[in-house]
């Protein structure tokens, strides 16, 4: 193959997780992103004024988005580690594959794209629950992946 699937992975995944941001301004900005306040786009009055004038609704999946978003980069350095180490481990032992990096980096890019839909579009307690299934699927397997590259490269 004329490129590794898992160093793009991580780009791709990094631009996965600015989607939902996007998505959260042009919900306060109700679809006119250009009257969005840039000076400092984390203040407290900001944010006051957003809950001021959206709806509870709206409001809500403005939140919605922005944790969609933060979660995203929280948890982008346990999938670089995982990446960076099943490549050290698949070249230690000169066969790609022994880790399983390419199915785990197109899983976990499945899994957080099924994340952030549901994230974006739940309105209910119980598809909530999925969303927190499709986490800690993802989370498990980058686990496993470290796993195996300690035991590849531990042997």
């Amino acid at each position: 193959m004329p490129f590794n699937i898992p160093i793009l992975t991580i780009p791709l995944y990094y631009i996965l997780a600015l989607y939902p941001h996007g998505h959260a301004l042009t919900i306060a900005t109700r679809n006119h992103p250009t009257g969005h306040n840039n000076l400092n786009p984390k203040s407290t009055t900001l944010q006051a004024s957003f809950k001021k004038r959206l709806s509870d609704r709206e409001y809500a999946a403005y939140e919605r988005a922005e944790s969609c978003h933060r979660n995203h980069l929280e948890n982008m350095p346990l999938f670089v580690a995982a990446v960076f180490a099943g490549l050290l481990a698949e070249n230690q032992v000169g066969r790609s594959g022994d880790v399983g990096l390419t199915a785990f980096c197109i899983g976990w890019m499945a899994i957080r794209v099924l994340y952030t839909i549901n994230y974006l579009t739940t309105e209910t307690q119980l598809w909530s629950y999925a969303r927190s299934g499709l986490y800690f699927a993802g989370t498990f397997w980058a686990f496993a992946v470290l796993g195996r590259a300690a035991w590849v490269l531990g042997s």
